[in-house]
This record gives C-alpha cells, sequence and structure tokens, in this order.
C-alpha cells in the first residue's frame, strides 16, 4: 500500500512540473532580460542596496563619465562603487525615473542607453552588456550629464 501511495505522489509530481513547465508564460526577450538587468542595476544604485545591484555587474565592472565641467573623471570599479554607496543619499523609487533606450543586440554583447538621474540632475548612461553563462551582465557604463531646463 505503501508504494503504491509513493509511485501515485512520485506521478503527481511528475504531472505537476510537466505542466507547470507548459504554462502560457512566455520566456522574457533578450530586450526584456537586458533591461531587467540595468533596471536592476539603476534602481538598486539609488537605493544603496549593493547586494541586490552587484548580481547584474560583471567583476571587471568599469564605469566612468564625462563631468559637468567637461572632464573625465577617474574609472570607478565595483569595489568603489560599493565604498560610494554606504555615504550618499537614499533616492526613493517613487522620485526615480529610469528610462532603458535603444537597446541593441549582436549574438551576445549589446548595448543600451539609460536616461536616469537625480530629480534636478539627469545622465545618460552608455551600458555595454555581455551575455555570460546565458545571464546578460552589465560591462561598462559611460555616463554623461544632460543640461537641465528648470523643472
Amino acid at each position: 500500500m505503501k508504494r503504491i501511495i509513493l509511485i501515485s505522489l512520485l506521478t503527481l509530481s511528475i504531472v505537476f512540473n510537466t505542466n507547470s513547465r507548459n504554462t502560457n508564460h512566455p520566456i522574457a526577450s533578450e530586450e526584456e532580460q537586458i533591461e531587467a538587468a540595468i533596471q536592476g542595476y539603476i534602481v538598486n544604485f539609488f537605493l544603496n542596496k549593493y547586494d541586490e545591484m552587484e548580481v547584474h555587474l560583471h567583476e571587471e565592472l568599469s564605469k566612468r563619465g564625462v563631468n559637468s565641467n567637461g572632464k573625465l573623471n577617474e574609472n570607478v570599479s565595483k569595489a568603489a562603487l560599493k565604498e560610494m554607496m554606504q555615504n550618499k543619499q537614499v533616492l526613493p523609487l517613487s522620485a526615480q525615473k529610469n528610462v532603458v533606450t535603444e537597446i541593441k543586440i549582436d549574438k551576445r554583447v549589446a548595448t543600451a542607453i539609460l536616461d536616469t538621474g537625480y530629480p534636478r540632475t539627469r545622465w545618460k548612461e552608455y551600458v555595454h552588456l555581455a551575455k555570460l553563462d546565458g545571464k546578460w551582465v552589465i560591462m561598462d557604463v559611460f555616463w554623461c550629464f544632460e543640461k537641465m531646463e528648470e523643472e
């Protein structure tokens, strides 16, 4: 009797798992996966949640840009980014405006533009990603400030 119950439970488990894999939930497109990686990076950057952000970044991340004075800033590594996030002000999700545009994909390499910033300071981030081990990760971020009109 125990054996029949065990076999029945095993059969139900196999049927349930097979049916759950055949649901009508589409697998995210490459563009959706890329946007999710970029949003995961920037939203958590503004919330100062390094661990949640870090999963979207490659170990050899390079982040730099052109300052408002027109000079190139030094490269910011993952370690420097983590340190920076410990001391900066949190920008709540309700105040964030992060828009990913112009996603271009060539096999396992992609680039996209992220429009982001603080309420009175906006910038564009040019994000380069690679698909490694089946997952899109951010390799490089290059940013530049945008001229702001009065809000």
